[in-house]
C-alpha cells in the first residue's frame, strides 16, 4: 500500500509544479510590468527590485497553490485512469478508497500549512512590500526634484523649481500645477520656499510649501477666480505607479494575522461600525487554503470519471474549474461585504460547492455508475 501511495503522490508532483508555476507566472506578469517601470523610469536598483518581487510572492502563492493542486490531482488521476491503471489496482484487490486516502490526507496537510502561510508569511510580505514602496517614494522624491526642470513624476502634479540647495534640500521659487480630478478642480500654486519631508508613521511623503498663493478658477463659473494666501501648505507626493497605491498609514486587513483581524473585528463592532468587510477577509484567510482540499476532491472525482488521452484537455478543464471557483469567490466577497450573505458563508460557499460536487461524482465513479 505504501508503494502505491508513493507512486500516486510522485505522479502528481510534475503536473502540480507545472500548473503552480504557470499560474504564478500569469498572476505575476501584470506586476512585473510595474516592477520594470520602477527600474526604468525611477532608477530603482536591481537588489531593491528583487526584494519587491520577493515580498509580492506570498500573495500570489496563496492563490496559485490550490490551482496547482487541482491541476496535479486531475492530470495524474486522469492519466492513471486513461492507462487503465485504476482498473488494474481494482483487479489486484486494492480498494479505490485506499488509493484516494493518502492524496486527501496530503491535501489536508497542505491546507493547514497554507493557513499558516496566509496568517504569517502573507501578512509579512504585504507589510514589507508597503514599507519598501514607501522608501522608494521617499528617496525618489528627494532625488527627482531638480532646479529649472519641469517634474511630472508624481501623480496629479507638475512641478517647477527655480533654485535648489543640494546640501539642505531646500527649494526656492516653486510653481505647481495640479491636474483636475473628479473631486477637485485644477489649481496653480506659487510658493517662495519649500522642502520634501517623509512621515514614516503615516507612510507618506510630503512637499512642504511656505509663503505662497493658491490660485483657482471655479469650474462651474470661469469668471470666478480665487487667490488664497498661505503660510504653509503640504502636498502628498505619490509616484505615478500602481504600486504606490499599496502605501497606507494603517495596517490593512490583508496585512493582519487572524488574531489581529479578530481583535479588529471586535473593536470595530464595539464602535458600531459594520464589520462585514473584515469578516470576509478573516474567513478568506482560511477558506482559500482549504480550496486545496476541495480541489483535490473534485480533481480525483473527475480524474477517475473521465478518460482523456494527453494532458492538454485535463489542463483546460482544470483552468475552467478554477475560473468558476474564483468567480464564486469574487461574488462571495461582494455579497459578503454588503451583507447579502453572511460573510462566513460567502467565503466558504465556493469550497462547499466544489467539495459537494466532487464527492457526488466520486461516489458515482466508485460505484461505477458514471464514466466518461
Amino acid at each position: 500500500m505504501k508503494i502505491i501511495s508513493k507512486y500516486i503522490l510522485k505522479e502528481m508532483i510534475g503536473p502540480f509544479l507545472i500548473g503552480f508555476l504557470l499560474f504564478t507566472i500569469i498572476f505575476l506578469s501584470d506586476k512585473m510590468t510595474e516592477l520594470a517601470d520602477l527600474v526604468i523610469n525611477y532608477g530603482v536598483d536591481f537588489l531593491t527590485t528583487i526584494r519587491l518581487f520577493i515580498y509580492l510572492m506570498p500573495a500570489f502563492l496563496a492563490i496559485t497553490m490550490p490551482m496547482g493542486v487541482l491541476v496535479g490531482v486531475m492530470v495524474s488521476f486522469n492519466r492513471l485512469n486513461s492507462d487503465n491503471e485504476i482498473i488494474s489496482m481494482k483487479l489486484s484487490g486494492l480498494n479505490i478508497r485506499s488509493v484516494i486516502t493518502p492524496v486527501l490526507l496530503a491535501s489536508i496537510v497542505l491546507s493547514v500549512f497554507m493557513i499558516g502561510w496566509n496568517n504569517y508569511v502573507l501578512a509579512w510580505g504585504n507589510t514589507s512590500f508597503r514599507n519598501l514602496v514607501y522608501n522608494i517614494t521617499r528617496d525618489h522624491a528627494s532625488m527627482v526634484i531638480q532646479k529649472k526642470v519641469f517634474i511630472s513624476d508624481f501623480d496629479k502634479f507638475v512641478f517647477y523649481v527655480e533654485e535648489k540647495d543640494d546640501k539642505t534640500g531646500f527649494l526656492n521659487h516653486i510653481m505647481i500645477i495640479s491636474q483636475a480630478t473628479e473631486n477637485s478642480p485644477a489649481y496653480y500654486i506659487s510658493a517662495a520656499t519649500g522642502y520634501v519631508f517623509p512621515d514614516p508613521r503615516e507612510k507618506t511623503v510630503y512637499l512642504r510649501l511656505d509663503n505662497g498663493y493658491l490660485h483657482q478658477i471655479d469650474p462651474k463659473n470661469e469668471a470666478v477666480y480665487s487667490k488664497i494666501k498661505f503660510s504653509n501648505y503640504n502636498i502628498i507626493l505619490d509616484l505615478k505607479n500602481k504600486l504606490s497605491g499599496m502605501i497606507s498609514n494603517e495596517k490593512s486587513a490583508r496585512e493582519m494575522s487572524l488574531k489581529e483581524l479578530g481583535n479588529e473585528i471586535t473593536r470595530t463592532f464595539d464602535k458600531g461600525i459594520n464589520t462585514n468587510v473584515l469578516k470576509v477577509e478573516y474567513h478568506k484567510k482560511m477558506a482559500i487554503p482549504f480550496a486545496c482540499l476541495s480541489f483535490t476532491l473534485l480533481g480525483i472525482a473527475l480524474g477517475i470519471s473521465i478518460k482523456i488521452k494527453g494532458t492538454s484537455l485535463s489542463f483546460i478543464i482544470s483552468l475552467g474549474l478554477i475560473l468558476i471557483y474564483y468567480f464564486l469567490l469574487l461574488a462571495g466577497e461582494i455579497t459578503g461585504s454588503n451583507g447579502t450573505i453572511a460573510p462566513w458563508l460567502a467565503m466558504w460557499l465556493p469550497n462547499i460547492v466544489t467539495a459537494v460536487v466532487g464527492l457526488i461524482i466520486m461516489y458515482l465513479a466508485v460505484k461505477e455508475k458514471v464514466a466518461i
